[in-house]
């Protein structure tokens, strides 16, 4: 850990680090990233406080304007899909809570968007898989490790662009060994949401409420029924 840092850096798994908070699109490309806070700090603290956060909450990312998923449906927003570890707000969708009962919609909900989130999840497993330094402690100061991941991650975009190109037969870079698929896994920590208004959550909820009625009914899946009813959602 950095000199006279005392417990800033220390994480829940007994180890000093800093943190990776990312969004990624549907190709597993990075899009957005928050690199060196304090590993002691959650992911929702991370994210409220950082550049990119800070912008979404005043909204100045310049997102398209809600539209209807379907011609008789309510306009819904662009929303970030996340864990239970961030807020629920207009802009991010996080599942219901698993704590009380949940009726089938919510159930399928909670199945779909955990499908969503999967690419992020599988983006961290490639780029751990692929960028071998990140398979022990990396010995550096907190600006070299900084740099190290930056250079990573747009190393770990560029090839997938350029392989994005090619024939599927032809792109190496996304596809695993078995070995290989390990997935970082963090940790599920409660989100402080003190500051946020009544207004602005019951807006949040109610776009929640929406996206679980669509996926229940005209956006349906059919494989949706069996894994979302069946399994712990």
């Amino acid at each position: 850990s950095p000199p006279r840092s005392g417990s800033t850096f220390y994480n829940y798994k007994r180890n000093h680090s800093i943190s990776l908070l990312a969004v990624c699109d549907a190709n597993y490309c990075f899009t957005l990233v928050d690199i060196g806070a304090e590993g002691r700090q959650s992911d929702g603290g991370i994210f409220a406080h950082s550049n990119f956060g800070q912008r979404f909450e005043r909204n100045q990312m310049n997102l398209p304007e809600p539209r209807p998923i379907e011609a008789s449906g309510p306009a819904l927003p662009f929303v970030l899909v996340a864990d239970e570890a961030f807020a629920l707000t207009r802009y991010m969708m996080r599942p219901y809570p698993r704590s009380g009962h949940l009726n089938r919609q919510r159930k399928i909900f909670n199945y779909r968007l955990s499908r969503a989130r999967r690419m992020i999840e599988s983006a961290f497993g490639i780029l751990v898989a692929k960028w071998r330094i990140y398979r022990r402690s990396i010995i550096a100061s907190v600006s070299t490790a900084v740099k190290i991941v930056q250079a990573t991650i747009c190393l770990h975009n560029f090839i997938i662009q350029k392989e994005n190109k090619l024939p599927l037969s032809e792109r190496h870079y996304i596809g695993m060994l078995n070995e290989e698929r390990a997935v970082i896994n963090g940790a599920l920590q409660e989100v402080n949401d003190a500051g946020r208004t009544n207004a602005h959550a019951r807006i949040a909820s109610r776009n929640r409420d929406d996206f679980a009625a669509y996926f229940e009914n005209s956006g349906a899946v059919p494989w949706q029924w069996e894994k979302g009813l069946l399994d712990d959602f």
